[in-house]
Parts: structure tokens; C-alpha cells; sequence
């Protein structure tokens, strides 16, 4: 933890999008798997009597479930990412403004 705390706000900020966008295509991969659409020929790779499924791919209710999982990993991830860095103790930043020798 000690190295994120050393990031700057905008490297943090990189971090996380880096984080969305391999979630992303992780979840992309795991919801379009099993499918092939295309053309070959002259005819189109798709079942029409099937418009809720696509043939061989996952359900939609386990699709939403793949991107729920993957939005909640992303928003764990972020969070102690873009927590704003620990404020210095009130004794410290007061002995920070004295001058030494000087009275109180």
C-alpha cells in the first residue's frame, strides 16, 4: 500500500482506467464465447428463431452477471486506488510550522 500512496493523483487516475478497460475486454471475452456470427457465403451464421439467445453463448441473465462481477471488481480496485493519501498528524504538521528556538 505504501507504493500507491507514492502515485501521483493523475498516475492513479491512469491506473484505474487501465483497470476498466481490462475488465472490459476480460468480460467482453467471457460473454461473447462459444459464439460465431459471420457470413459464409451468402448466408448469415445466425439462429432467427432464437432472438433472446445467441446460439451456443450464455444467457442474458448470465451475461448481466459477468459484467456485475466485473464492475465490482473494478470499483474495489478503485477505491483504495483513489483514496486520497492519509493527512498528516495535527502534533506533526504543528511542529512543521515552528521555527526551532523560537517559543511556542
Amino acid at each position: 500500500m505504501n507504493r500507491v500512496n507514492s502515485l501521483s493523483l493523475g498516475q492513479r487516475v491512469v491506473l484505474v482506467i487501465g483497470l476498466a478497460v481490462v475488465l472490459a475486454v476480460l468480460a467482453d471475452f467471457i460473454t461473447s464465447a462459444d459464439t460465431f456470427t459471420g457470413w459464409t457465403g451468402y448466408a448469415p451464421l445466425s439462429v432467427s428463431n432464437q432472438p433472446f439467445l445467441v446460439p451456443g453463448g450464455l444467457p442474458p441473465y448470465a451475461r448481466l452477471l459477468v459484467w456485475l462481477v466485473a464492475v465490482v471488481i473494478w470499483v474495489a480496485g478503485s477505491l483504495p486506488l483513489m483514496r486520497s493519501r492519509p493527512a498528516a498528524p495535527a502534533a506533526a504538521r504543528a511542529e512543521a510550522r515552528t521555527v526551532p528556538g523560537s517559543p511556542g
